[in-house]
C-alpha cells in the first residue's frame, strides 16, 4: 500500500476490503497450516484476493478469482472487481462456467472454444449472437435436409 497514506487511512481500507470480503468472521484468526487448522479454503482463497485488492492496482489479472469459494461469496468477489472497474481500473479476468448472477455482471466478454475467438463483445450481445448463430444452424441443416 502507498506509503503516503496515513496508517489511519491505511487501517480504514484494510477494514473496508476485509467488510467487502466477508472476512469479518476470521479478520483475527490465524492463517494456519499443517499444524494449525486456521482459516477454511474458502477464506483463504478470498484473503489472497484481498492482499491484492488491497493497493488498488491500476490493473488487475485474475485467475479465476471465483473458483473454489460458494456462490454469495463468488458474486461478492465479482461485484469487488465490478465496482473497481467503475472506479477506472481495468480488469481481466478467466473465469469458467459463471452463474447467470455473475456473468449478469460482466461488461464485456471474450469467448474461447478450442483456443479460438467464438465471440467477443458486451455481455448483453453474446445472447443475440449465439441465437442468431443456432438459429443459422438450424435453418441450414433443414435446408440441407
Amino acid at each position: 500500500m502507498d506509503r503516503s497514506i496515513s496508517k489511519a487511512g491505511r487501517l480504514q481500507r484494510v477494514e473496508e476490503v476485509i467488510r467487502e470480503l466477508g472476512l469479518l468472521s476470521c479478520a483475527n484468526t490465524q492463517i494456519g497450516g499443517e499444524r494449525i487448522k486456521g482459516i477454511s479454503g474458502g477464506e483463504r482463497k478470498r484473503l489472497s484476493f484481498a492482499s491484492e485488492v488491497l493497493t488498488n492496482p491500476p490493473l488487475m489479472f485474475c485467475d479465476e478469482p471465483t473458483s473454489g469459494i460458494d456462490t454469495f461469496m463468488a458474486m461478492n468477489v465479482v461485484q469487488t472487481l465490478k465496482t473497481m472497474a467503475n472506479k477506472g481500473r481495468t480488469i481481466l479476468c478467466t473465469i469458467h462456467q459463471p452463474s447467470s448472477e455473475v456473468y449478469a455482471m460482466f461488461d464485456e466478454v471474450l469467448l474461447l472454444s478450442e483456443g479460438r475467438t467464438a465471440f467477443l463483445g458486451s455481455a448483453d450481445d453474446a445472447f443475440t449472437f449465439f441465437k442468431q448463430y443456432v438459429f443459422f444452424l438450424l435453418f441450414v441443416s433443414i435446408c440441407l435436409v
